[in-house]
């Protein structure tokens, strides 16, 4: 082989070896950060699909009423009977009605658990003592706060489903139930808390509070 052939097989090789060099150098550079944008573009996605599938409507809430415990809470901060009934005149009520001009209002629940904020609407004076707060929709009474020897649990609530445009709910009543409790339980010195809860629209992920007093 002259010199000449063996000089330019000589300078093949060494070209061929530059570039496997150069392309290793470059997915080695590059192959991180395609990595880093599909896993980007992968949670990207996840946090898509877990947004609201539909747009809320605009929903007015109207209460009224109020939670009164006065009379059913002693001087010394206790209650003598089980299953106190919350006397108050009128009741505390809510009413929904949809007043938006182009989104229906799907998957409507009310709850005293908000998913969206993750508070709850129960006043922490009130929780772990022997109150339980109860909804009535369509004569059905259903648990929100179910309070349990003085241990106390949100609900998932009620559902009342889908609210077209111009629709409304409007048997909705809220009452508290408190069994016996010892001394200084409660304060009873006539403080005033404030109740919550939310009408919470599923699919929107969308949540309206609710407010009444509460007076021990």
């Amino acid at each position: 082989m002259s010199k000449t052939k063996v000089n330019w097989a000589l300078t093949l090789v060494a070209v061929v070896l530059s570039m496997a060099l150069i392309g290793g150098a470059m997915y080695m550079y590059y192959q991180p950060k395609v990595d880093a944008a599909e896993a980007r573009a992968t949670s990207l996605s996840s946090q898509i699909a877990t947004q609201a599938s539909v747009s809320a409507a605009y929903l007015e809430i109207t209460e009224a009423g109020s939670f009164d415990y006065i009379d059913e809470i002693d001087a010394n901060g206790g209650i003598a009977a089980d299953d106190t009934g919350n006397d108050a005149t009128p009741a505390p009520t809510i009413a929904i009605e949809n007043k938006d001009t182009s989104d229906i209002a799907t998957n409507v629940k009310i709850t005293m658990w908000d998913p969206e904020s993750q508070v709850g609407g129960v006043p922490t004076a009130i929780e772990d003592t022997t109150m339980s707060f109860y909804i009535t929709y369509n004569g059905v009474l259903t648990p929100l706060y179910l309070n349990t020897a003085g241990v106390g649990a949100y609900t998932t609530g009620v559902n009342v489903g889908t609210i077209p445009l111009g629709g409304s709910v409007s048997a909705l009543t809220l009452s508290a139930v408190a069994d016996a409790a010892a001394d200084d339980t409660y304060d009873d010195s006539g403080a005033t808390y404030t109740v919550k809860v939310f009408v919470y629209q599923a699919d929107a992920k969308d949540s309206t509070p609710a407010s009444w007093t509460l007076s021990t």
